[in-house]
């Protein structure tokens, strides 16, 4: 009995804790944060409730957002990994938000090593390595990378900060309960991304905590270039005998910096080629093998002694279905086209637009989008996000998690490749790539696939037309022969059999250029109604 007493006792103190660290969190979230709220809400109403909305330089949100970006910081994980995930969501914050966020990415200062033995201790054993530099070479806001050697190799250990989880979770349960309290003051346009935006958020960051699924990620887009053939492409070796949920080994593979043009070109590199391997190898990833590295900052590219492309932190990384990858083909086949409402299928299909949207409206913004475009002189890969998110703002558009990382690759690789190549065009390598693979001739086949499926349902449709059409007609003839002549019923039934002789032999010509096996076929189905037509002519004639 004493003990049932006890457990509850530390059943009563555990969830009063959780509670009042729970209600601490939420008060200094609140304190940093909520006077952006105000300021916010006055840009739209500067009495709050009532006025007219208020009209801000660049400079004045340029500040903002640097203040915004130092209360992000001062909170923590959480709201710096919200920070850097914002930066690639150009369809919730204004371009200079973005640009500020990006800077969190190295705004992270290191730990204590101290902190990090427990973790190292109690998931692979602190004495399993032959040396470990306690010094750390990296560090981010949700772990910091080591040095070491293990079993005679050099490694990198990457090890999750202490604590991170619990404080991640606390604030994500925040987070949930502050969203319908947000949606109710945003703006219309913005509430079709916000509603999904923080599901995306919760697992993209609960993904990340995870340094197991981060190693199967690695180990899936390594096996997938070895199985390819493919030696232009380093992915470090993951020891899984020392790693856990919240350690990770690698290999240690020493590169240059794969922005760092000088030295590339005095070890005997081509900038250019080089550039040219990095497209090529986020294609072939996110293209061909549906995995792929979604984080391609400068640190975490690089260049070894024999010209291979090394990857490394894999902790964003993201999957393709082949519906996906189909759906991004055909959307840029769909642009490359001017092809609006193949670009619309697209997007909805994505998940990016909501089916419901008011399709010619939005067919009539990206017109104006591909106008714009056409009558630059460069375009780029930011420029064509930056246009079309920003036109279509006004619309239930949103960008998925998976797409949102695309998008995050193109932008960073970008400007990571001009800095090899001032004249590199991402788009133009992502045209050459999609031809050389047989994309163009793969999307071309699909649709006319697609389109024999149509073309065959509707000929078998077709086909059981006339027994349902007879059917039909002699139901109505009952229902009229107080009111209608026989002759009447005859002369509406054989101008229908004549009606569906027209649309099957024009059905059948479109499915003959698409398959010419099915000629008979539809032949036999025009010769039908047809047959039908001639007999119903023959009962009308008195």
């Amino acid at each position: 009995m004493v003990q049932h007493v006890s457990i509850r006792e530390r059943r009563k103190k555990f969830i009063l804790s959780l509670m009042v660290r729970f209600s601490l969190r939420l008060l200094r979230i609140l304190r940093k944060l909520f006077p952006f709220v105000i300021l916010f809400l006055r840009d739209r109403r500067r009495y709050l409730l009532f006025g007219h909305s208020r009209s801000l330089s660049r400079e004045t949100h340029e500040l903002r957002a640097r203040r915004l970006r130092d209360a992000m910081l001062d909170l923590g994980p959480t709201f710096v990994k919200i920070g850097q995930v914002l930066s690639t969501r150009p369809d919730v914050v204004p371009q200079v938000y973005a640009e500020e966020f990006v800077t969190l990415q190295d705004a992270v200062p290191t730990g204590p090593y101290r902190e990090m033995i427990p973790a190292l201790a109690d998931d692979v054993g602190y004495h399993s390595y032959d040396d470990f530099d306690p010094e750390p070479i990296a560090g981010g806001s949700l772990a910091q990378v080591y040095r070491g050697t293990y079993q005679g190799d050099q490694v990198v250990v990457k090890v999750r900060r202490p604590g991170i989880k619990d404080l991640i979770e606390t604030d994500l349960r925040i987070i949930r309960r502050l969203i319908p309290l947000v949606m109710l003051v945003a703006p219309e346009r913005l509430q079709f991304s916000l509603r999904n935006m923080a599901d995306d958020f919760e697992r993209i960051i609960l993904e990340e905590l995870d340094f197991e699924r981060e190693a199967r990620m690695m180990n899936e887009i390594r096996a997938n270039f070895e199985s390819d053939g493919n030696e232009s492409v380093v992915i470090p070796r993951v020891y899984q005998d020392v790693s856990s949920e919240r350690v990770l080994t690698m290999a240690y593979v020493e590169g240059t910096k794969v922005t760092d043009v000088d030295n590339l070109e005095a070890e005997g590199h081509d900038p250019e080629r080089v550039a040219r391997d990095v497209a090529n190898a986020y294609f072939t990833m996110g293209l061909e093998h549906g995995v792929y590295h979604g984080d391609p900052h400068p640190g975490n590219l690089a260049v070894d002694e024999e010209g291979r492309i090394v990857f490394y932190d894999f902790g964003m990384s993201g999957r393709f279905t082949p519906a996906m990858q189909n759906s991004v083909v055909n959307l840029y086949l769909a642009a490359v086209n001017r092809n609006v409402d193949g670009i619309i299928d697209e997007l909805i299909a994505l998940g990016a637009l909501d089916p419901d949207a008011n399709r010619a409206a939005v067919g009539h913004v990206l017109e104006l989008v591909i106008e714009d475009l056409e009558g630059s002189e460069t375009v780029d890969w930011q420029r064509i996000i930056s246009e079309v998110t920003g036109m279509l703002h006004e619309f239930p558009f949103r960008i998925p998690p998976d797409i949102m990382l695309v998008l995050r690759v193109g932008s960073i690789s970008e400007g990571v490749l001009r800095q090899l190549d001032p004249e590199f065009d991402f788009l133009a390598a992502a045209q050459t790539f999609l031809r050389e693979h047989g994309f163009m001739e793969r999307a071309a086949r699909m649709k006319l696939a697609e389109m024999r499926g149509e073309l065959e349902a509707s000929l078998w449709a077709l086909l059981r037309l006339p027994t349902k059409l007879e059917r039909e007609l002699d139901a109505r003839e009952t229902e009229r022969t107080r009111t209608a002549t026989r002759p009447q019923q005859q002369g509406s039934r054989s101008l229908g059999y004549a009606i569906l002789a027209a649309a099957s032999l024009i059905g059948t010509a479109l499915l003959v250029s698409v398959e010419p096996t099915y000629s008979l076929l539809g032949l036999g189905v025009v010769l039908v109604f047809l047959y039908l037509f001639v007999r119903s002519s023959r009962d009308d004639s008195p």
